[in-house]
């Protein structure tokens, strides 16, 4: 027990050189802190006692990777031989024996939460997901952070100069027309959004002349306010499918835009009129 105790003395003041592992921290349940007490032991020989240790699972925050296992547990204690007058040698069940150069009462129990090859780091190190986007406004531009979450237990990230990212442009994913996925038996204007790189919105003005024969706006007869309006057609990320919206009233006076703002989490832009993410969209007329 004496030279597991300087094992643990030695692993905590070289943390900050472990090796890599070679395997997958998280498939073997998850990366723990050595076993550690601050226990005396209240005999002095002959494994005749156990101390409480206890450890730390050091992947909660990890991505993927909780630890599967005890946080505590009593492990043998000064097992040096007992030497005369004492009662006996070693304490049953264990017998005296010469391990690691010395006499020992063993033999020790086996550890099976004990791996030949730990301490070390999950190769390159755990980081954390990215922050949302945010407005830097001294360097006028839009960044988003992260951080290394295995530096505290000794294991740094690889690439530690990627704890920042930094964009001039509105971070979000360019919208993408999509006329050939929801024309169907209707017309289409081609996409042309002005991007707004200061707030990180999108906008089109739309064809708005009301006409008879159905250009640029549509009709809708059983409408409740409006005869006349400006439609779209939008896809969703990862859809193929697509879903229909009234924008405005052709009618109304005012000018008829399509809104969208950036989601700075997805990276995709959303409907301002319902919220909905698009990947793409196009006015359509009949």
């Amino acid at each position: 027990m004496k030279s597991f105790l300087i094992f643990i003395s030695l692993f905590l003041r070289a943390v900050q050189n472990l090796p890599d592992c070679s395997f997958d921290v998280c498939a073997n349940g998850g990366m723990w802190s050595e076993w550690s007490t601050t226990s005396k032991c209240p005999t002095e020989c002959g494994s005749c006692s156990k101390n409480l240790y206890t450890r730390k699972c050091m992947s909660t925050n990890f991505p993927n990777c909780p630890c599967v296992g005890d946080t505590y547990r009593y492990i043998l204690c000064n097992s040096k031989t007992c030497v005369y007058p004492a009662q006996r040698t070693c304490c049953i069940p264990y017998v005296p024996m010469i391990i690691n150069g010395s006499q020992q009462c063993g033999p020790f129990p086996k550890d099976p939460d004990r791996s030949s090859e730990s301490p070390c780091c999950p190769k390159g190190g755990f980081w954390s997901t990215w922050s949302a986007y945010f407005r830097d406004g001294e360097k006028k531009a839009w960044s988003r952070t992260r951080r290394c979450l295995t530096e505290e237990a000794g294991c740094p990230c690889t690439d530690p100069g990627t704890t920042i990212e930094t964009s001039t442009a509105c971070p979000c994913r360019k919208l993408v027309d999509v006329s050939s996925l929801v024309k169907t038996n209707l017309g289409t204007y081609t996409l042309n959004p002005v991007y707004n790189d200061e707030d990180c919105t999108a906008s089109q003005v739309m064809e708005s002349q009301k006409s008879a024969v159905g250009e640029p706006c549509n009709e809708y007869t059983s409408w409740k306010y409006y005869r006349w309006t400006n439609a779209v057609r939008y896809v969703k990320p990862g859809r193929s499918d697509y879903v229909g919206i009234k924008i405005s009233n052709c009618e109304a006076a005012h000018e008829k835009k399509i809104f969208l703002y950036c989601d700075r989490e997805t990276l995709n832009y959303r409907l301002a009129i319902n919220n909905d993410e698009v990947y793409g969209y196009n006015q359509i007329y009949q």
